[in-house]
């Protein structure tokens, strides 16, 4: 026989005609071989077949003497590189009935040996139950199904085979399941390889940016020096980050179980730690807690630790994770600034009272109401510059020099005053009773002492011997003194001076000038 010859397939769509007396007749888009045959001299052009749906084109007979014969069309089924497959469902177990070559090549069995077994002898162990459950519902259903199935070999090894079977039927009679094969092993491994390499570029970026968020974590947890653990609550197990034992005083290699956790705990906050916990593991199950913990040093901290649970299926509490923080500056603060707002409302109410004494005793007297209102708003000065000093140092303290300075300041035309005596720090009412005992001494020197002339002087000097403070006021230069015939508020506010540093003082009316001393213990001017 002289050879024959094949070439590509296409997709294409075509109508078929039996025969003048059946007029049956069909479209479909289907994979369509061409194959001449030279030997068969009758035939001219080719013979081609489709291989989707064969339905209507043989009867039974037509088809064994297809299988069986020697004509053109068999050949052609015969020489196809399309392995090809009829089975018949009117037998039992609906056997194969035909197989050409090229099923032969692709499987490795023989026609002999396929030829009354069901199609499912190429399946094995690794075929996927699903997509077989598939195919037998498609035969059950009489229709068409393709599908990509995992087959075996004669020789074990296995394929992918796009498998695609279309019933074959004569009037409403099922007769045949016509089945063509390809082998995809090859087209499925490309793919895979591509998914494979897509698959590794998203878990490269997905690892990239959960690198990235743990840095992100990192940074803030350290910024922000908060530590991190974990409690297995069943196992009583704790398990710690390095800045979390940090801010329990330890070092990232130290062991810090959940025992040793408890006993850092300070004694009179330990009870609130543990209601904290029980609360949250029989609640909703969130814990905010803050309490001191002594360290390993013996040094005393505070730390804030918040925490959420897990619970079980059955509502039991398994696992609590959580972050702790060191808030010792923070409380530290926070003491701080109690102190200072309940000192300040000492601070105040003693202000208060000096206002109110201050304006008493300038409405003592026959003064007129301008007179009044002049030595009220003066006072009221020199108190508002006293605050000024304190203001500096937050109103704990105030240098000596600096409110005697401010005290004198209205009065001090060029170099009238001689100031010495060492610096020391005097406290917020301290500074306020010496302000007002400065101010009334400058107040009266310029009304009639050595301030009220020109060429007057005012000494002031003050000093400290072992426990104890000597202040003194000396005028010169001015008029002649004259000793008062009766006590105004300038006078008693200087007494003040002495009954207020629980000292004494004293006034000389000295003719060439007065002079005022005063002492008080160095513990009164930090305790006032």
């Amino acid at each position: 026989m002289g050879s024959c010859y094949q070439f590509a397939g296409i997709l294409c769509r075509m109508s078929f005609v039996r025969d003048a007396e059946r007029a049956l007749c069909f479209e479909t888009e289907a994979f369509f071989q061409a194959i001449h045959f030279p030997q068969y001299k009758r035939t001219k052009g080719v013979y081609g077949f489709l291989m989707d749906n064969p339905e209507h084109l043989y009867t039974e007979h037509e088809i064994s003497e297809l299988v069986s014969g020697a004509g053109p069309f068999a050949a052609a089924m015969r020489a196809s590189r399309m392995p090809m497959v009829i089975t018949d469902p009117r037998k039992a177990d609906n056997p194969i009935i035909f197989v050409n070559d090229a099923f032969a090549r692709l499987t490795g069995y023989s026609r002999e040996e396929t030829l009354g077994k069901n199609c499912r002898f190429l399946q094995g162990p690794g075929t996927n139950a699903n997509d077989v459950r598939r195919l037998k519902q498609a035969i059950a259903d009489r229709r068409s199904v393709e599908l990509d199935l995992l087959n075996y070999k004669r020789d074990g090894s296995i394929f992918w085979n796009r498998l695609l079977i279309s019933p074959v039927v004569d009037g409403n009679e099922l007769v045949y399941f016509f089945a063509t094969q390809y082998d995809v092993t090859r087209e499925r491994a490309v793919k895979a390889i591509e998914h494979q390499e897509d698959y590794q570029l998203e878990l490269e970026q997905r690892i990239a940016d959960l690198i990235a968020s743990e840095e992100r974590l990192n940074f803030t947890l350290k910024t922000g020096s908060l530590g991190t653990w974990a409690l297995d609550v069943p196992a009583q197990k704790l398990s710690c980050s390095a800045l979390c034992k940090k801010n329990f005083g330890r070092s990232p290699t130290d062991r810090f179980d959940y025992e040793e956790l408890k006993a850092s705990i300070h004694p009179g906050d330990f009870n609130r730690w543990q209601d904290a916990v029980m609360s949250a593991l029989s609640t909703d199950g969130n814990l905010q807690v803050e309490y001191r913990v002594v360290r390993p040093d013996g040094t005393l901290s505070w730390v804030e630790v918040r925490a959420e649970t897990k619970f079980s299926a059955e509502g039991q509490p398994i696992l609590m994770n959580g972050i702790s923080m060191d808030i010792t500056a923070r409380k530290t603060v926070e003491a701080e600034k109690a102190v200072i707002a309940q000192e300040m409302g000492h601070r105040i109410k003693n202000m208060m009272a000096t206002v109110q004494s201050i304006v008493n005793q300038s409405m003592r007297g026959d003064f007129d109401v301008a007179t009044m209102r002049n030595n009220i708003t003066s006072r009221l000065d020199a108190l508002g510059r006293s605050h000024d000093v304190l203001r500096s140092r937050d109103f704990l303290s105030a240098n000596i020099r600096a409110v005697i300075e401010r005290a004198i300041e209205p009065f001090d035309a060029g170099e009238r005053f001689v100031i010495s005596g060492p610096d020391f720090l005097l406290s917020h009412q301290g500074s306020n009773t010496l302000a007002l005992s400065v101010h009334e001494l400058a107040t009266n020197a310029a009304k009639y002492g050595a301030l009220s002339k020109s060429g007057g002087e005012v000494r002031i000097e003050w000093r400290i011997e072992g426990e104890d403070f000597y202040f003194s006021w000396a005028e010169s230069g001015g008029p002649p003194v004259v000793t008062p015939q009766k006590s105004g508020f300038g006078t008693r506010l200087i007494r003040m001076l002495g009954l207020g540093l629980s000292g004494k003082a004293a006034i000389d009316y000295n003719e060439t000038g007065v002079v005022f001393t005063a002492s008080a213990s160095l513990a009164s001017l930090s305790e006032i």
